[in-house]
């Protein structure tokens, strides 16, 4: 009898929770079209303030989104925070118009980070077509592994190279999983950031960067990140710099 009550209170705990999740998602689309309705006829205010509002709320905000949100910041001079949101939806939508707007307001505030060198565009390239290329290389490792499986159940000689090419093609494959959680790019958010040689508070400084500049991320803790700026690793808290992707 008491696991029959239990079942209908866990029942009504589930159920209860998911209206209130559709009512909460319903309330975010119907203020979100509020918002918009604002933009649109100019109120500009009260729509940006709306807009940041619902922003932490929305579980895959949109490109438009994040773009009218630099718009806004731009009409209010705030380049950094334009800056921030024009990452954003450059980093769902890469496009010339977005890239040349970031590459527009860097050169007119003389910021490093925005040109499209070789690394950022192959890493972009990878995170846009990611799931195709593991996809392709997982079916040649799979082919891969079964010719060398037929030829050793056939007692056929199989050459080292082969087997550590295997190796080395898994371990690839390996690596291009994790990157996505290892490289991001981020934008300093205040003027006197310290980059240091070690993740320590007491660690030799050797640069010293202002708001604005974009960087390269490559792992990290909590409260340190690693960043590649001018052909170095160093390091910097977490809290001087906002993730962009």
């Amino acid at each position: 009898m008491q696991a029959y009550y239990l079942k209908k209170i866990i029942f009504f705990f589930c159920f209860s929770l998911t209206l209130l999740q559709l009512a909460y998602s319903q309330s975010n689309v119907a203020t979100l079209k509020k918002a918009d309705s604002l933009y649109k006829s100019d109120n500009f205010i009260q729509a940006e303030v709306i807009f940041e509002q619902l922003l932490p709320n929305i579980e895959k905000p949109s490109t438009a989104l994040f773009l009218k949100l630099a718009f806004l910041k731009e009409k209010k001079g705030d380049f950094l925070k334009t800056l921030y949101y024009l990452n954003k939806a450059y980093q769902q939508d890469p496009n010339e118009k977005i890239l040349s707007k970031l590459n527009e307001i860097a050169q007119l505030h003389e910021l490093k980070g925005y040109e499209l060198n070789d690394f950022n565009f192959l890493i972009l390239f990878y995170k846009q077509y990611s799931g195709f290329l593991i996809g392709i290389m997982l079916l040649l490792s799979i082919y891969i592994f079964f010719v060398l499986f037929t030829k050793r159940y056939k007692n056929s000689f199989i050459p080292i190279g082969q087997k550590i090419f295997l190796l080395i093609y898994i371990i690839g494959i390996g690596i291009l999983l994790n990157l996505p959680d290892k490289y991001h790019q981020g934008i300093i958010n205040r003027d006197g950031v310290l980059l240091r040689a070690e993740p320590s508070a007491v660690a030799p400084v050797v640069l010293m960067i202002d708001r604005g500049h974009r960087l390269n991320l490559i792992g990290g803790n909590d409260i340190w990140k690693r960043v590649y700026w001018d052909d170095k690793f160093l390091y910097l808290k977490e809290s001087d710099i906002w993730l962009v992707e």
